[in-house]
């Protein structure tokens, strides 16, 4: 009992001892890491310190101070000696304040924009008007239509929409070059520098390309009017331009529609000129066969000899029935009633003989008569067919040719070109408006850019 009590004792010191050492090394660590804090806050307002007084100086230098000034700002900044640099992209925009950056991004392109659209851009005046191209026949398919025509649409959009390719088409533009030089004055000083007719091969533009910007076409699909649009600098020459657009735009209206008319015309042509060939060759084949067999119609012929097989047999019958008569009185033992027997016998001879006729054959080189009554009516088909084919193609010759008249088409101005008392283009407001909203967005982005550096 009296060793375990100082066993016991030694124990607890150890562990009193062991806990007292815990606790002095938490202190201690704690105390590090409070100092630790301390020294990074201290830093970061030093760091704070010194990016206000950079910014100062740079606001300083900015603003043009004199040398002493300078100097004075200079050696009161010494102490900040390892202050971070920006990146040299990054230089000019953080030289310059928000006033600044926003008169050189947003004002002075807004202003240069604006002299130009007032004071260098060439006024344009607009001619405006209104083609419809309709047909002879359309008036009475409108009244059949109904209400489906009207849903629809007109039936004219082809004739509509072939124009309006040949008015966007390098073909007027050619047309109005050599009736006008109008691609050589648009391409010169008459128009300012932006909006000339010019060749660009980097930007693949051509002059076709921007020559929609004087002459410019719209369908309307409700009702299949084409309207022309016709910029020029003068509203004299808008004018002018516009009439001769309208009149090569007929024309090639006009050659279209005869081109279809010649087209329907030539295919009946020769249609009629088949058939009349084929009546000429079935008229010879004909003609030929009556040659060859000496015969101008074997029908008559056959009906010769059916007329004489008809008598033939009637005289037949009518001996016969003598016969019948004399045996019935007695005397059929008589030389009469011989001679009448015999005469029956060869009437009836003369029967076999002239249906022999119909098929036997007469000749050589010379078929039956039946044979050559078939080819005789063979031929006489042939050549009523194409007599008949021949009538239908002079029939059809002179409905194609009514109809394609009919549906030839006509040009029609509905509303002649008529300009403006201002000028239509350029449009300023819009313009400068759509030029300010870009540069304020350019500006935004860049505003965004230089905070999130810095």
């Amino acid at each position: 009992m009296s060793n375990s009590k100082p066993t016991d004792t030694s124990e607890e010191a150890r562990i009193k001892a062991w806990r007292a050492e815990r606790a002095r090394i938490a202190e201690a660590d704690k105390a590090k890491r409070i100092q630790e804090k301390q020294s990074e806050m201290t830093r970061s307002a030093e760091a704070a310190k010194h990016d206000k007084e950079s910014a100062a100086l740079t606001l300083l230098s900015s603003a043009g101070l004199g040398p002493a000034t300078q100097t004075k700002t200079t050696s009161q900044a010494e102490p900040i000696a390892e202050r971070p640099k920006l990146p040299k992209s990054v230089i000019p925009f953080t030289k310059l304040g928000n006033k600044s950056l926003f008169f050189a991004i947003v004002i002075a392109p807004v202003l240069c924009v604006a002299f130009y659209l007032m004071v260098i851009a060439t006024p344009l005046y607009e001619a405006r008007s209104v083609i419809a191209i309709t047909k002879s026949v359309e008036s009475g398919n409108a009244s059949r239509a109904g209400l489906l025509g009207g849903v629809q649409g007109p039936s004219n959009l082809s004739e509509v929409f072939r124009a309006h390719s040949y008015v966007q088409s390098q073909a007027l533009m050619d047309a109005l070059e050599n009736e006008l030089g109008l691609v050589t004055e648009f391409s010169g000083p008459a128009i300012d520098p932006v909006n000339r007719l010019r060749t660009v091969s980097i930007l693949s533009l051509s002059k076709l390309s921007r020559f929609s910007r004087y002459v410019e076409s719209s369908i309307d699909i409700q009702s299949g009017l084409l309207t022309l649009y016709v910029r020029a600098p003068s509203e004299a020459q808008a004018i002018a331009v516009s009439d001769a657009v309208l009149r090569n735009t007929k024309v090639q209206v006009h050659a279209l529609g005869q081109q279809v008319f010649d087209q329907r015309q030539a295919h009946a042509a020769d249609v009629r000129l088949a058939a009349e060939e084929q009546v000429a060759e079935a008229q010879a084949a004909l003609v030929a066969l009556q040659i060859k067999y000496q015969e101008v119609d074997p029908r008559n012929r056959v009906e010769s000899i059916y007329a004489n097989i008809r008598d033939l047999e009637a005289e037949a019958r009518k001996l016969n029935s003598e016969v019948q008569k004399a045996e019935i009185a007695g005397i059929g033992d008589s030389q009469q009633t011989r001679q009448t027997v015999a005469l029956e016998t060869r009437i009836r001879q003369q029967i076999a003989g002239q249906r022999a006729r119909l098929v036997a054959p007469e000749g050589a080189s010379v078929g039956s008569l039946n044979t050559l009554l078939m080819k005789y009516e063979l031929a006489t088909l042939e050549l009523n067919l194409a007599r008949e084919a021949a009538q239908t193609a002079l029939r059809s010759q002179a409905e194609a040719g009514q109809e394609a008249a009919l549906n030839r088409s006509l040009f029609q101005v509905v509303v002649p070109p008529r300009t403006a008392e201002i000028a239509v283009f350029p449009k300023i407001p819009s313009t400068l408006a759509l030029v300010l909203i870009l540069f304020l967005a350019f500006f935004s982005v860049l505003t965004m850019f230089r905070t999130a550096r810095t």
